[in-house]
């Protein structure tokens, strides 16, 4: 069965401290070293993001800032360009409204012109009745120039009274 004897015991601790002093010398002196270093590079990894992430808020605000620029730039473009339009269409219309005064003018003393000429005409038509009304009547020739005076006289007193 198991015997304890103090000797093996006392070997065995013996042992187990020069086990323990040799690693500790050559074995955990290096792993210290390492798991440093690794909580160093995590350290210098977390700062490193979170100045990348600084940055990145940095870039983000100045990017807003920006857009925001960009926005009131384009709503005073868009308003000038409103305005523009305005002046252009305003203008327009105050040619369009000149060009229909000036037509209309043109238009009534066309139309005015054109009544003169068949007032002339219908006077001289009637004038021309008139002496042939007047000759059938009288069973005679009249003087053409003598009687057209007096029946153009007779008509412009007639038309004035009209």
């Amino acid at each position: 069965m198991l015997e304890f004897h103090l000797s093996t015991i006392v070997f065995t601790i013996i042992n187990l401290l020069v086990l323990y002093f040799i690693l500790r010398k050559f074995l955990f002196g290096r792993v210290n070293a390492v798991l440093e270093q690794r909580a160093a590079l995590v350290q210098g990894e977390i700062a490193s993001a979170e100045d990348n992430n600084r940055q990145a808020q940095e870039l983000k605000t100045q990017y807003e800032d920006k857009l925001t620029d960009a926005r009131q730039e384009a709503a005073k473009i868009v308003a000038d360009a409103q305005n523009r339009a305005q002046r252009v269409y305003e203008g327009k219309m105050a040619a369009a409204e000149t060009d229909a005064k000036r037509l209309r003018g043109e238009a009534e003393a066309q139309i005015a012109s054109e009544r003169d000429a068949m007032l002339r005409g219908a006077r001289n038509e009637v004038a021309s009745l008139a002496l042939l009304a007047a000759a059938k009547v009288a069973q005679r020739s009249m003087d053409q120039a003598g009687d057209k005076a007096l029946v153009d006289s007779f008509l412009s007193e007639v038309g004035e009274q009209a």
